[in-house]
């Protein structure tokens, strides 16, 4: 019923991999054994456009000269069931200067500065599509930043604040969130439609209140949404989040409600958990909390700390097991959907008993060997699509870019 491309833990088994040389990312070749390679594509992807007013508006300058695209850091990357490949970008995200000011408040790692590229480059636009071939093919994200002197000034006025994750799901839609804020949004890649401020992209679900993370402000509090932080976090809301990292939805039924569609979030720059929601973005159930420091020998179910990343991805496999990434540990948690649904420990903050544990601060002086079994204990977590979706890419409003 259902075709699937492998979706290799990125942040997990791929990333130490690469971290280490010992694969290499992009292209993925087959072997004999369960362990991937990977293999660079240097021609992958083709030079970002350098757009001249209209093209491109309402992202382009209306000033008749041309203007490099700039991504900034890729806060998240995902593919489609057509092979399409989507990037949540940070270039945007430069913040604003206050009038007499020198310093721009609300400015994330990775925006673009003057090093990034010649004075005339401008952000591209927060999400980004390119075909297998590289080539650009469609883009979408209102970039608006709340303006100087209004609370917040410098922050995303739309989007997500501290742009992380990217998860396209089996009905088509793409899904993002932010590490500076308590939001999770979903876009349909069929019709972008326009935001409220004039782009293109305007959310269809949005799961969390824009701004308010469920935590408590620090002393002294920070200037932009001062709530989403990881010192004071609450770690139990039905509605609001605190800093999500990743997103995941399962096209198969829930253990409990049997109905489709359950968005899966580690809940993990903030708080400690990973948290699901139903289809509609109603509460069904969470499960983690802070092991109270960062330690391999932190007690099963509970998540690092400090440092963000705890969780920092949640991978749903199609073993029916769900993968979380516990980054200040060094290890992935592995989860059984049923267990977590039916068998949690009570009280605001549950803990699910992890069915086992892949100790990831083992991998740099492991054998070969265990490398391998390491690695292979990871890939089991794929992406699914159903083979029943009637869209095509040719559907979806995709503008040719003229270089």
């Amino acid at each position: 019923m259902r075709g699937a491309r492998w979706l290799y833990l990125g942040s997990l088994a791929l990333a130490i991999a690469v971290g280490f040389g010992i694969v290499h990312p992009l292209h993925v070749k087959a072997n004999h054994s369960s362990t991937p390679v990977f293999q660079v594509d240097p021609s992958w992807p083709q030079p970002l456009p350098a757009t001249v007013y209209p093209n491109a508006a309402p992202y382009t300058p209306n000033d008749a000269l041309a203007h490099m695209w700039v991504a900034g850091e890729i806060a998240g990357s995902c593919v489609d069931q057509w092979g399409h490949v989507y990037t949540f970008n940070r270039g945007w995200e430069v913040g604003v200067v206050p009038p007499g000011g020198t310093t721009a408040q609300g400015a994330e790692s990775g925006a673009i500065n003057g090093q990034d590229a010649p004075a005339s480059s401008i952000p591209s636009p927060p999400i980004v599509a390119y075909d297998q071939r590289g080539k650009v093919v469609d883009y979408f994200g209102d970039p608006t930043l709340i303006p100087a002197p209004e609370p917040n000034f410098g922050a995303a006025a739309y989007l997500p604040q501290g742009a992380h994750g990217c998860y396209v799901d089996y009905e088509g839609n793409i899904w993002v969130g932010g590490n500076g804020d308590g939001i999770v949004q979903k876009y349909s890649l069929a019709n972008h439609g326009t935001s409220p401020n004039g782009y293109p992209g305007a959310w269809t679900l949005q799961i969390g209140t824009k701004g308010m993370c469920d935590g408590s402000p620090t002393s002294p509090a920070a200037a932009v949404f001062p709530t989403c932080n990881e010192t004071n976090d609450h770690n139990s809301s039905h509605t609001l989040l605190n800093e999500p990292a990743d997103i995941a939805v399962d096209p198969e039924p829930d253990p409990v409600t049997h109905q489709p569609g359950d968005i899966y979030i580690a809940d993990g720059y903030g708080n400690h958990r990973v948290v699901v929601f139903d289809a509609n973005g109603n509460f069904l159930r969470q499960w983690g909390t802070s092991c109270g420091m960062n330690s391999i020998n932190c007690p099963a179910g509970t998540f690092g700390a400090t440092g963000g990343g705890h969780p920092h991805c949640v991978v749903l496999g199609n073993d029916g097991l769900i993968y979380v990434c516990d980054r200040p540990n060094s290890r992935i948690q592995v989860f059984s959907k049923k267990d977590c649904a039916t068998n949690s420990s009570s009280g605001s903050q549950p803990i699910c008993q992890p069915v086992r544990i892949i100790p990831i601060s083992q991998f740099p002086t492991a054998t070969p060997l265990k490398r391998a079994a390491i690695l292979a204990s990871a890939t089991t977590a794929r992406a699914t699509w159903t083979s029943g979706l009637t869209s095509t890419f040719s559907q979806v409003r995709a503008r040719r870019i003229n270089v």
